[in-house]
């Protein structure tokens, strides 16, 4: 079976009845993951201050 992230042989070990399928080649051991994120947009303490001053201004 071939890796299905680089192509590499797929090895599968077993212990104690359960079965582990994984590539040593990229690391990969069949569970999906995302290694990219949307990066995060923090708010800053003046426009923080000014939605507060904003909101309570009466």
């Amino acid at each position: 079976m071939d890796c299905p992230r680089c192509g590499g042989e797929i090895e599968t070990y077993s212990l104690s009845g359960h079965d582990a399928e994984i590539c040593e080649s990229c690391g990969y051991v069949g569970v999906a993951v995302e290694h990219q994120s949307e990066p995060e947009e923090f708010e800053s303490w003046n426009d923080a201050l000014q939605r507060f001053y904003d909101d309570h201004a009466s």
